[in-house]
């Protein structure tokens, strides 16, 4: 197995968590008051999007070149980077 299909693996397997507790928030969040509630679904509105935007750079990952991931690599991990940071924030503010 190369490092790009190592690397490609371990991605998919954080989108799937990521996916699993986007989930989680989401079902949290239908619990939570009315105010709760809208602060739950902006923030997962935002996750959303960056997660979308973190699944979409992966495909362009996975369908590049073993030469051209290397230059993407860095544009994966940005983006990996933003999604976990938003991730983190809108958990945090969730939790509030």
């Amino acid at each position: 197995m190369s490092r790009n299909s190592d690397f490609v693996a371990m991605m998919d397997k954080q989108l799937k968590k990521w996916d699993a507790d986007v989930d989680a928030l989401a079902a949290q969040g239908e619990k939570a008051s009315a105010t709760a509630r809208a602060a739950y679904q902006e923030n997962l509105k935002e996750l959303r999007a960056s997660r979308d935007a973190a699944q979409k750079t992966f495909k362009e990952f996975g369908a590049a070149s073993e030469a051209a991931t290397l230059q993407m690599k860095g544009a994966l991990e940005d983006a990996w980077k933003s999604m976990q940071k938003t991730f983190e924030k809108a958990s945090s503010d969730l939790k509030k």
